[in-house]
């Protein structure tokens, strides 16, 4: 009993490290994430325990078995409970007629964190607050099973942008064990591009981005192509052709000598990206490759002024 009170004393003292893991981990999901994207949270190193376990009891010796022991319950313990978002009631009690061989299946408090978000009614970058959340399998959890692990949970959580306080988007977070999943987010995001692309086409970019980002990069790499066969049949004078080499001919003599010499064609680009298609590899490599390329291309453009 005396040792079970000690690991729980030491458990309420490390899950503050456990809680700043959580938020950090839904800030850098919600902000670099893109659908069925993931990343695993990280429980308080187990150096942090042992320096809060050296300040709970005086003399604790590095070698004693029985803290090191401790250091992994708490671990375990970490990644098995319930995460309750801001809910000062939320906390549960160590039931203290368990065997100390049990996990510690308690709640830790957290709130989701505001992040930067790109607001489609600003058209631009804007911090987001949370509004409010939950957690949908809480409900059919049993009550007062507080020795019962809880290991998979999946949030909803509304954001609003602190600039035009227009409707909050929501995002479905799920959590497995340790791991958190873009698992949904109305409405749809959209993808701050560089002022340099063509506004007509820039839409395919932003498309192909989200393809990308949610695992799709062969439809990524589809999108990508249009985009550039879009803008070339904007700029020629036989838009309709489906001569696409006599429409790249057109496109770059309109290009200057030393332009072409120095920066990426879009015909190389649009070529390697048919190659991936038609063999239907959806290389990731070939995606940031012609991304990359396709904003250099208009880059130089700007600085040209073509």
């Amino acid at each position: 009993m005396l040792m079970e009170k000690f690991q729980y004393g030491l458990f309420i003292r490390t899950k503050p490290y456990f809680a700043s893991s959580i938020e950090s981990g839904f800030k850098e999901l919600i902000e670099t994430k893109h659908l069925y994207q993931s990343l695993r949270i990280e429980t308080p190193d187990r150096s942090i325990v042992q320096q809060e376990m050296k300040k709970y009891i005086s003399g604790a010796a590095e070698g004693n078995p029985e803290l090191a022991e401790t250091i992994e319950f708490i671990h375990s313990s970490l990644s098995n409970m319930e995460w309750v978002i801001n809910d000062p009631h939320g906390m549960k009690s160590l039931n203290q007629g368990g065997a100390p061989s049990q996990l510690i299946y308690v709640s830790t408090q957290f709130t989701p964190p505001t992040v930067k978000l790109f607001c489609g009614i600003c058209n631009r970058t804007e911090a987001f607050n949370f509004h409010g959340g939950h957690d949908l399998l809480n409900d059919s959890r049993e009550p007062n099973k507080i020795m019962e692990p809880v290991s998979e949970q999946i949030f909803f959580l509304a954001y609003q942008c602190q600039s035009c306080k227009s409707t909050p988007e929501i995002f479905m977070i799920r959590r497995n064990n340790l791991k958190l999943i873009q698992s949904g987010r109305t409405p749809i995001e959209e993808i701050e591009l560089p002022s340099y692309l063509p506004k007509k086409q820039k839409k395919y970019i932003s498309d192909a981005t989200i393809a990308f980002n949610s695992g799709q990069s062969l439809a990524g790499n589809f999108l990508l192509r249009v985009f550039i066969e879009q803008y070339i049949r904007s700029l020629s004078s036989t838009p309709d052709s489906q001569n696409i080499d006599a429409l790249f001919l057109e496109y770059s003599k309109g290009l200057p000598d030393d332009f072409k010499q120095r920066f990426p064609s879009l015909q190389s680009v649009y070529d390697k990206l048919s190659e991936d298609l038609h063999l239907a590899t959806a290389s990731e490599k070939i995606f940031l490759q012609s991304r990359s390329n396709i904003e250099k291309h208009f880059k130089a453009k700007e600085v040209f002024e073509l």
